[in-house]
Order: structure tokens, then C-alpha cells, then sequence
């Protein structure tokens, strides 16, 4: 395999699709599509919809948009990276409350806690929606 193209957008949604449709038309046997900022997959499901190439093409993406939610659900993207911001919170929140009362053990020697990404995909799509769901107050 090899990467046939990049493309930047600016931040510009709609060029972002675009940029997805021209690709598909420069490399009709394209079979893999990664987007990396949280609106490009759900960029990329669109322009594959219009063009009925969804399920076709492998898509990666970054980030847990609905849209790309579910197209993991469906099976038409095969997995998304998340962060996990609400740990982030949680565990700062943890440290700064033990740090104001002067325990300041929970902070390693570098000054740095690493909070792992998550691979969503079919399997796991389901709970994962159901917890942001319910972290979110809904």
C-alpha cells in the first residue's frame, strides 16, 4: 500500500468534502480514506454516500462525531481514535484537590500523566455512545 495524497482544507468544511470528491475522481481505485480532524470523517461518509461508494472504501477517522459514530454502527467507517477528555478533567480535578490539601504524591517526577486515546469500532461503538451519553448528563 502507499499514500497516495494529502489535502488540507483551512478549517473549511465544505472543502474538506470536496477535496473527498476529488480525490475519488484522480483515484477511482483508492481503498483507504483517513480524516484527522473531527469534522473530515463525517466529511469523508458524505461525499462516499453521494458518490455510493460508502462501504467500498476503508475509512479511519479521529474524534467522536455523531456522524461518524455512526458510520462505525452501520459498518461504512471502520474505526475512530478518541481522547478522553472527561478523564482528563476527572483526574485533574483529582490531583488539584489532593494537591490544595498538600499531597502533592500523585504527580509524577516528569510533571506529565499520559491519558490513553481509545480505538472505537463496531464492537464498541454502542457502549462508548451510551457513556458520552451519560457523562454528558442526557
Amino acid at each position: 500500500s502507499s499514500l497516495l495524497d494529502t489535502r488540507g482544507d483551512g478549517g473549511d468544511q465544505t472543502r474538506a468534502k470536496a477535496n473527498v470528491s476529488d480525490v475519488l475522481t484522480a483515484n477511482p481505485d483508492i481503498n483507504c480514506m483517513v480524516g484527522f480532524y473531527s469534522y473530515n470523517t463525517p466529511r469523508i461518509y458524505e461525499a462516499l454516500k453521494d458518490a455510493g461508494k460508502l462501504g467500498q472504501i476503508t475509512v479511519v477517522g479521529f474524534d467522536d462525531d455523531p456522524i461518524t459514530l455512526g458510520g462505525i454502527k452501520e459498518g461504512n467507517i471502520a474505526a475512530t481514535v478518541v481522547q478522553q477528555p472527561f478523564e482528563w478533567a476527572y483526574q485533574g480535578m483529582q490531583l488539584m484537590a489532593a494537591y490544595v490539601k498538600g499531597d502533592k504524591s500523585g504527580i509524577p517526577a516528569n510533571g506529565l500523566i499520559i491519558v490513553p486515546t481509545k480505538i472505537i469500532g463496531k464492537d464498541d461503538v454502542d457502549a462508548y455512545a451510551a457513556n458520552l451519553k451519560a457523562m454528558a448528563g442526557n
